[in-house]
């Protein structure tokens, strides 16, 4: 998605609460500019009157909160039902990727980066001059996951519609390794800054 004097664009991915998040606003702290593509999706779903009476036709009125969308309620009728959540797919992603495209476009940044978590599954990681997998023992992970108040069952769905986090390892250009403390993963958000940064090379 770069362009000739544009950033650099990094795409950060990995499984199910693996401090993506984390590791992309240490970036930010060095001087990148930021994006959730979740962020996005969840302005979305508040503010897009056109995107909001979409969702409603397709999963029922009880899906409209006081703001737009009920996350919530929404996430219950998308929960194991695969053809449900296709449905949501098609009129959410193209929207996203059209506002990841804009600020691309508009970023003064040296470094744009964008956490999306699905990034394998998708079709859009070839548009990134480079992409990071961070991992995490999956333990940790699964703890993490309870500390926000998600049970073990839907940590165990959310896993089951992913990519392995081996295999999101094996598709990235960089693999960050969230197995010690913050030190550590800032150290190795310092050494990703400077190694993208370094020559202004692109691509893989």
């Amino acid at each position: 998605m770069s362009e000739e004097g544009g950033p650099v664009t990094l795409a950060v991915t990995g499984p199910l609460a693996c401090g993506k998040s984390t590791f992309v606003a240490m970036l930010g702290e060095l001087g990148a500019e930021t994006i959730s593509a979740d962020g996005v999706v969840h302005d979305l779903m508040a503010t897009d009157a056109e995107l909001i009476e979409k969702i409603v036709r397709r999963f029922g009125e009880h899906v409209r909160g006081e703001r737009g969308i009920d996350r919530r309620a929404l996430g219950r009728e998308v929960f194991g039902d695969r053809r449900a959540l296709e449905d949501l797919e098609e009129m959410v992603h193209p929207l996203v990727w059209r506002e990841v495209g804009r600020r691309i476009s508009a970023s003064r940044a040296p470094l744009f980066v964008a956490e999306v978590p699905l990034l394998f599954e998708g079709k859009h990681a070839s548009d990134f001059d480079f992409t990071l997998t961070v991992l995490a023992p999956r333990e940790r992970r699964l703890g993490w996951a309870r500390e926000r108040g998600m049970p073990e069952r839907q940590f165990e769905a959310v896993e089951a519609r992913q990519l392995s986090a081996e295999e999101k390892a094996r598709r990235a250009d960089i693999v960050v390794n969230n197995d010690g403390g913050m030190e550590r993963l800032r150290e190795q958000a310092v050494k990703v800054w400077e190694r993208l940064l370094s020559g202004g090379g692109r691509g893989r």
